[in-house]
C-alpha cells in the first residue's frame, strides 16, 4: 500500500510548481499524471479492502495486457526523483493473459525495491564522507530465451543481494531494510506463481547491482 505513494505525491507536487510558475507544460502533464494517479488509487483502494482476505488478492480474472504500455505509465509515477536515472528498453505489441492489477503491484513493487537500494547506497557512501554515485535503474521488456515467453527485467547499480541471502529473498518477513515488513517479494511470488510465471533473481549483467526477471507467456 506505501510504495506508490511517495510517487504519487512528487508527481502532485510538481504539477503544483508547474502551475504556480505558469508552466503552460502543467496542462499536459496534469492528463498524463492524473491518469496513472487514479489507476493506483483505484488498486490501493481494492487492495485495502481485500486486505482481511488474503485468498481473495489472488480472485481477479485476467486480462490482455500491453506490457509496454502498462511498463511505461509505471516508470512515469517515478520520473521525478533526484540523482537517480529510469532508463526503459521496450518492445511494442508484446501482449500477456494476467490479472492487470496484481501484475502492477509486482512492477510497482520491484521499481521500488531497485530505487531504495540504490538510495541506500547513495546516503551510505555520503554518510562514510565518500563521493555518492548516480543511482542507475533499467527496465527492459524483451523475447526471453524461452521461445513463447516475454521477460521484464529490473536491474540497478545498487549492492546487489549477497549469496547467502539469495535463497531467502521471496520468503516471507526477511528484508534488508531496517523498515522492511518483507513482505514485497513473498507477494510478488505468489502472484506470478500463481498465473503459471516465473520471478528469479540473478546479479546484473549491466550495471552491477540487483536484478529480478519476470517471465511472462505471450498472448498471441
Amino acid at each position: 500500500i506505501k510504495n506508490p505513494l511517495t510517487p504519487i505525491k512528487l508527481q502532485i507536487q510538481r504539477l503544483i510548481r508547474l502551475k504556480q510558475n505558469n508552466n503552460p507544460a502543467w496542462e499536459k502533464r496534469f492528463d498524463e499524471v492524473s491518469a496513472v494517479v487514479l489507476e493506483h488509487i483505484d488498486i490501493l483502494t481494492e487492495t485495502a479492502n481485500e486486505f482481511s482476505t488474503f485468498a481473495k488478492l489472488y480472485s481477479e480474472e485476467p486480462v490482455i495486457i500491453d506490457l509496454d504500455k502498462t511498463l511505461k505509465d509505471q516508470i512515469m509515477i517515478f520520473d521525478s526523483k533526484e540523482n537517480l536515472s529510469i532508463e526503459y528498453l521496450g518492445m511494442p505489441d508484446a501482449f500477456a493473459l494476467a490479472p492487470r492489477p496484481q501484475l502492477i503491484r509486482v512492477f510497482v513493487n520491484l521499481i521500488t525495491n531497485a530505487i531504495q537500494a540504490v538510495e541506500i547506497q547513495r546516503k551510505e557512501a555520503l554518510e562514510r564522507g565518500e563521493e555518492a554515485v548516480q543511482g542507475r535503474v533499467l527496465i527492459c521488456l524483451r523475447n526471453s530465451t524461452r521461445e513463447g515467453y516475454y521477460d521484464v527485467v529490473f536491474d540497478d547499480n545498487g549492492p546487489g543481494v549477497s549469496e547467502e541471502n539469495q535463497h531467502k529473498l521471496f520468503t516471507p518477513n526477511f528484508t534488508t531494510k531496517t523498515g522492511g515488513t518483507g513482505l514485497g517479494l513473498a507477494i510478488c511470488r505468489n502472484i506470478i506463481e500463481k498465473c503459471a510465471r516465473e520471478i528469479r533473481y540473478q546479479r546484473s549483467f549491466a550495471l552491477g547491482g540487483a536484478s529480478f526477471i519476470v517471465t511472462l507467456p505471450a498472448h498471441q
